[in-house]
């Protein structure tokens, strides 16, 4: 068996259904051996979407995704995407072909050492320049992507060892059952629901790793009578009209969550899968932790006691832990809890144009309840997070912690190639188009019905605004010329609308019906909104 379709049977056999990329020559027998093996290709329009569609793929599903692409200019292209991945603890893997041994030294065409351009964003990086090597190089970079926290690994595999032939069996598949299991102490455990149970009003915490846990997590808040705040890569995860919910915190929190953790009312705050990084601290800021009793649990060790000291720390599943503290943190004998007030302080018009934060509240009663959205990076994501409802049955998905821009876009199919029984919809702005929008062809060539909002306010908002609060000034190129995004993706075949009045949001529910392919809703705004970014700036300024 050629060495390329050896590749492909061990990743089937584990499981892998897409393979992510661009083909080149130095992987061309990766590409040609798709052919025999039922692995999906999806070829997109830049290795960098390639590597967000793998990192939301991996960090919604928990399955392994694999890129492929050229080493070199290829892996260059993928470095944002990756490091998205290790920042999310996405298991992805890449492979990237290289130039044939004997070649090596020589100047060959796209001769340059990925593995150590790598090294620094993955969990693993080798080049595998020996037959021999590739099936164990190949189970071990799994391996340690899917064992927790996961996270991309890299592999570099010479054209003339993809060429070669196998010797002996292939790998056995991953009992992941096994591998990801992390167990916590009984001892801890204990001490953990001790805590709570001396603490008659709390706080519980919650991260990225809690999603698939929402029900647990309801039934403990309620147990407890303790409401709920969600960073924002845990928004979503606890539906927004749950009674408990108080709404995203850290960057761009929700009033009624700042109001809470800034209140002398929790006496313990419960941190469920959370790395506290600055996104879901407003800046590390010690208000959260301040005076309390402090339990943090996670299946990483080394994000507890990281950022604020604990007073006990747990490394375990939440599948293990939520039913332990259900079981034994004792029912609130108090009335039941009601917040003071909504998520946010009512609207006030105090701008021109159209008011994005209308818009994201409107979407509720819009967008199907089970749509799950992703969230690019930009002065729009501000709006999103303190003002998007997503409701029982939907999802959200952000990588803030590493920001970048455009990672959405190409991320949105990523989403959907992972669960494409429910609808999925992204939120990007006019810069995050123009920076990696082209993938949304990927999407219409494979018909994968996303829907788009591109919030175009015809300028770098965030950066005219950060810059004025900084340094009092601005520079006018900041500002761009304004382009129609509807009109250029409608050239491309594109399903297409434009939002330029509230009343133009009644006309989304037929617009978005029955999608064969993506579609695009631009809508326009003249930036003039003041934006919650006080945080993010003042952080800046430290």
């Amino acid at each position: 068996m050629k060495m390329a379709e050896a590749i492909l049977k061990v990743l089937k056999a584990n499981e892998v259904e897409y393979l992510f990329g661009i083909p080149a020559g130095i992987v061309g027998p990766l590409y040609d051996s798709l052919i025999d093996v039922d692995i999906k290709p999806i070829i997109t329009k830049n290795e960098a979407g390639a590597a967000y569609m793998a990192a939301r793929y991996s960090s919604t599903s928990g399955k392994l995704s694999v890129c492929v692409g050229a080493g070199a200019v290829g892996v260059g292209n993928m470095m944002n995407g990756i490091a998205d991945a290790k920042r999310a603890k996405a298991p992805m893997l890449v492979i990237a072909g290289y130039i044939n041994r004997w070649q090596m030294g020589k100047g060959a065409i796209q001769e340059l050492d990925g593995e150590q351009m790598v090294k620094p964003v993955t969990k693993y990086s080798a080049t595998v320049m020996d037959e021999a090597d590739v099936m164990t190089e190949l189970d071990k970079a799994i391996r340690i992507a899917m064992t927790p926290p996961c996270g991309p690994v890299y592999l570099s595999i010479p054209i003339d060892v993809q060429r070669g032939e196998v010797h002996g069996s292939l790998p056995e598949p991953l009992n992941l059952a096994e591998l990801q299991a992390v167990i916590p102490e009984r001892e801890r455990l204990e001490r953990a629901a001790e805590l709570m149970n001396k603490s008659s009003e709390g706080l519980i915490m919650v991260g990225r790793g809690g999603r698939g846990f929402s029900s647990e997590i309801m039934q403990l808040s309620e147990r407890l009578q303790w409401p709920i705040i969600t960073t924002p890569a845990g928004k979503g995860v606890v539906p927004t009209d749950f009674e408990l919910n108080l709404g995203n915190y850290g960057f761009s929190s929700t009033d009624a969550a700042s109001e809470y953790v800034n209140s002398s009312q929790p006496k313990c705050i419960l941190i469920l899968g959370t790395s506290l990084g600055e996104a879901s601290t407003c800046n590390f800021n010690e208000v959260l932790v301040a005076g309390r009793t402090v339990i943090h649990v996670d299946r990483d060790p080394k994000e507890l006691g990281k950022v604020f000291k604990t007073d006990v720390s747990v490394r375990g599943d939440l599948k293990e832990v939520l039913p332990y503290l259900i079981r034994n943190s004792r029912r609130s004998s108090k009335a039941d809890y009601r917040r003071s007030m909504a998520l946010n302080e009512p609207y006030e018009r105090n701008h021109t144009g159209l008011s994005l934060r209308l818009f994201l509240e409107r979407l509720k009663s819009t967008m199907p309840s089970d749509t799950r959205y992703v969230c690019d990076i930009g002065e729009f994501t501000n709006f999103v997070l303190k003002f998007l409802e997503v409701p029982h049955g939907g999802d959200f998905e952000i990588n803030l912690d590493y920001g970048a821009m455009g990672s959405a876009i190409a991320g949105g199919t990523g989403l959907y190639a992972a669960d494409p029984s429910r609808p999925v919809a992204v939120f990007a702005g006019d810069g995050c188009f123009f920076m990696n929008g082209m993938d949304i062809l990927t999407a219409k060539e494979y018909r994968i019905p996303v829907v788009y909002f591109i919030i175009n306010n015809a300028m770098l908002s965030y950066v005219v605004r950060g810059q004025k609060f900084l340094y009092d000034r601005t520079i006018p190129d900041y500002k761009q010329e304004r382009i129609s995004i509807a009109e250029m993706m409608g050239v491309a075949g594109i399903r297409a609308m434009s939002v330029d009045r509230m009343e133009d949001v009644r006309n989304i529910p037929d617009f978005v019906r029955e999608l064969d392919g993506p579609c695009i809703i631009e809508v326009n705004t003249d930036g003039s909104e003041p934006a919650p970014i006080l945080d993010r700036l003042k952080a800046l300024m430290k």
